[in-house]
């Protein structure tokens, strides 16, 4: 039979729904401080690639000359 009633058990569950938010919130907060990185690696990408193909176009359109 439990030992608890369950208002304890209410009470417990209520706790520990507000840990785990208060883990989310921290989360969301370490993710957002990665945004500006992300978006800076994906820029990085194509600017890289992009300058690659633009290479690669300007070295045919020489080759056609």
């Amino acid at each position: 039979m439990p030992d608890r009633t369950a208002s304890e058990v209410r009470a417990q569950i209520a706790t520990e729904r507000q840990g785990l938010a208060d883990e989310l919130d921290v989360l969301r907060g370490q993710a957002r401080s990665l945004v500006p990185l992300a978006v800076t690696g994906v820029i990085a990408v194509v600017v890289f690639s992009r300058g690659k193909y633009l290479t690669s176009g300007m070295k045919l359109l020489w080759k056609l000359r």
